[in-house]
């Protein structure tokens, strides 16, 4: 821990005490976007990384992986590209009981990512929602998605703050920024120092999948084309982000009006059911809409793609595969995965 640095942040966050902690996170990111998007972005997902490990490590030599990992490495010194990583690439790695092939994981990751990752995917499919009804609604944006959506490493399961310390509020304040700070530049080799054996929860998605595996079969005679049931999963995932919409809205409405709008329990509800039909439809009939709202779409599309392919069966990891083409797709120039999602 550098103390110098932790000590030039207070003095620097003690001169600024107007600056809430969501504007400070806001200025970091959007200065990080715009270093990222100036670059190539290259997607790996996890077996891409376990492979490009081993050559690291001398137990793999096939000319392919070797080649590929030092164009990488030289590429990246040479600050063309990055390859960033996402929450699914984040929960595969902590899948990895060996310490030491983990460790050496996470070292390769700093080294190709620059410390880059993009924020968690309910969150970019927020932003992604946020931008579409302020465009709509014709009120201006400034930042585009591609520039919001970036994030350091040590926030690649979202940003959080310390919250309810026994300290006044400015000083509280003060100490959010300064420990943002140190955070955001933590290395992931750092952190999985510092969880040491310690893991989080393994997250998996075998539950789900078997669930949409017997969906499949159940509704097999019902699917007849891709539009058909493509319009049926966005529908699901639209329902999943009506209230975050409303929420969008009433932002919307406060700053053209200086005030909040008063929304009763059973008003905030109609607003939800009238925003996710309206979203619905208008995603469903102009194809152009679906890549102003690229994360839902691209679930959809991968849900819908599966449930006309009758006869194929999925686990857990082919879940964790579409959350990769949620991340890579739009936001990456180049996605490296396994042949069967590329199809």
């Amino acid at each position: 821990m550098d103390k110098t640095r932790i000590l030039a942040s207070f003095d620097r966050h003690t001169a600024e005490p107007h600056v809430s902690i969501d504007a400070h996170v806001r200025k970091r990111r959007i200065a990080l976007g715009e270093w990222v998007v100036a670059r190539k972005r290259i997607y790996l997902d996890q077996r891409f990384w376990v492979d490009l490990r081993k050559v690291a490590l001398g137990t793999r030599t096939d000319a392919e992986n070797v080649s590929l990992l030092d164009v990488l490495r030289r590429r990246v010194a040479n600050n063309e590209i990055i390859c960033p990583i996402s929450e699914p690439v984040f929960a595969e790695l902590m899948k990895q009981q060996d310490l030491g092939t983990r460790r050496a994981t996470a070292q390769l990751i700093d080294e190709l990512s620059r410390g880059v990752c993009l924020g968690p995917e309910r969150e970019r499919a927020g932003t992604e929602l946020a931008h579409f009804l302020y465009r709509n609604g014709r009120q201006r944006t400034t930042y585009p998605p591609n520039v919001l959506v970036w994030s350091k490493l040590s926030y690649v399961l979202g940003v959080m703050h310390p919250s309810q310390t026994p300290f006044e509020p400015d000083q509280e304040l003060l100490i959010q920024k300064a420990f943002f700070d140190q955070m955001w530049d933590c290395s992931l080799t750092e952190m999985l120092d510092m969880l040491g054996r310690d893991a989080l929860p393994e997250i998996t998605f075998d539950d789900l999948a078997e669930k949409l595996n017997q969906g499949i079969v159940r509704h097999a005679d019902a699917i007849h084309s891709f539009e058909e049931v493509y319009r049926h999963e966005i529908a699901g995932v639209l329902g999943l982000v009506a209230a975050t919409a409303v929420s969008i809205l009433e932002d919307m409405f406060q700053k053209s009006h200086g005030v909040p709008p008063e929304l009763s329990d059973s008003e905030r509800e109609a607003h939800e059911k009238e925003l996710h039909a309206f979203l619905v439809n208008v995603v469903t009939h102009k194809r152009a809409i679906r890549k102003r709202l690229p994360t839902l779409h691209i679930h959809a599309s991968c849900h819908a793609g599966l449930r006309l392919n009758k006869t194929q069966r999925i686990d857990g990891n082919d879940v964790y595969d579409f959350h990769h083409a949620a991340a890579a797709i739009p936001y990456c120039d180049a996605f490296f995965t396994d042949k069967p999602l590329q199809s």
